[in-house]
């Protein structure tokens, strides 16, 4: 009996259902096969969020209730980056090298790595910036940016280089770029030929956050 159990559970792991990938497979594999299954997990839940939120408006209009939310709450709305924004700015692009041979004999000297956006991201919030958007997903407190091999999930959605930072605020530029770890990382740019450019614009605006809101803390069991 023991044996037969054991015919199963092994028949499952190299065979798994249609959609999955054995346990046994590579570790790239797997990640790759998690990738995507939580991406369509994620645009899932932010389908539904969108749906209940037009239902909510439309017993809010159905009941009389006023079109618009309060001033305090509007304020933290705005906060929170559950409003689109516009105003002066800055733009910054990273990218992988062009090289194909590194000079310190490491590959991944010439990829951007997450500890790279964070801190760009880091820079710009240190610099002054109001609101922050990468590669159109709006950066908010409960923001997550996880680096898997060479893409990274933001917002639980997926991107490959270049990665497009756009940051509100006026004169952020010589404060950002007078940050240390932004400083390094301009170094290693300029050392391993990365992609780094950085352009003030007079005219930005970066998308309101799509995602949920909810916070989730640890509790003792």
């Amino acid at each position: 009996m023991a044996g037969f159990v054991g015919f199963l559970l092994m028949t499952a792991l190299l065979n798994p259902l249609p959609g999955r990938v054995s346990v046994l497979a590579p570790e790239q594999e797997r990640l790759a096969s998690l990738i995507r299954t939580e991406q369509s997990r994620s645009s899932e839940l932010r389908f539904t969020a969108d749906d209940l939120r037009r239902q909510v408006a439309g017993i809010q209009r159905a009941r009389g209730a006023p079109a618009g939310p309060s001033e305090a709450l509007a304020t933290m709305r705005e906060r929170m980056g559950l409003v689109a924004a516009e105003g002066p700015g800055l733009v910054v692009a990273l990218d992988d090298s062009t090289y194909e041979e590194s000079p310190s004999g490491n590959l991944n000297d010439l990829v951007i790595h997450s500890q790279d956006v964070q801190a760009v991201a880091n820079g710009l919030w240190a610099a002054g910036a109001e609101a922050l958007a990468v590669n159109g997903q709006r950066v908010v407190p409960t923001s997550a940016v996880l680096c898997v091999g060479n893409t990274l999930l933001i917002n639980g959605t997926v991107h490959s280089p270049p990665f497009r930072f756009t940051a509100l605020g006026a004169n952020l530029q010589s404060a950002f770029m007078s940050d240390p770890l932004v400083k390094r990382f301009a170094e290693d740019a300029d050392r391993f030929k990365l992609g780094f450019k950085v352009e003030a614009r007079d005219r930005l605006s970066v998308p309101a956050y799509a995602g949920t809101a909810k916070a989730r803390f640890a509790r003792a069991g």
